[in-house]
């Protein structure tokens, strides 16, 4: 079984590609331009050399709670189902409480301890989450919440 987890917004897309209980590929596409269709269509043609590189066989969207939801996020999140179903791969949608078995008992449920979790499982992580803890602005927290999602599924 080889898992896309895909955490994604109409501005960040992150990517990670788990592959018998390993991490074998992961990125982060940023897309400045406004929400189009046009845009739609250019964050799914990101996707296609993932899926055949590594020929996906589920995919696992993180997406935010309900009340989170715009309505362009919506539009994308039903392109990128279209998509992924029209090649026959399903699609799962997690939201982030899913994230909470990936956490120790005891432990805070927030972004930063779920990325440092991330990290000692998966040490090539290490360079990521460091550029992410001197941001002022958060960016790589998608490419962290794709990695976790995927977990979820492995």
């Amino acid at each position: 079984m080889v898992t896309l987890g895909i955490s994604t917004n109409t501005r960040l897309l992150g990517l990670a590609v788990i592959k018998q209980n390993s991490l074998v590929d992961y990125s982060i596409h940023l897309h400045k331009s406004s929400w189009s269709p046009s845009k739609a269509d250019l964050i799914l043609t990101s996707l296609e050399p993932c899926v055949r590189q590594y020929c996906i066989t589920r995919v696992i969207l993180s997406i935010p709670y309900a009340h989170h939801q715009t309505e362009a996020f919506r539009q994308l999140i039903y392109y990128i189902r279209a998509f992924f179903e029209a090649k026959g791969i399903p699609v799962f949608a997690e939201t982030p409480e899913a994230f909470y078995p990936l956490y120790s008992p005891g432990q805070k449920k927030t972004k930063k301890v779920l990325m440092k979790s991330l990290t000692q499982q998966f040490p090539q992580l290490s360079y990521w989450y460091k550029k992410e803890m001197r941001n002022k602005s958060k960016y790589y927290i998608k490419l962290f919440e794709a990695v976790a999602v995927a977990m979820l599924y492995k």
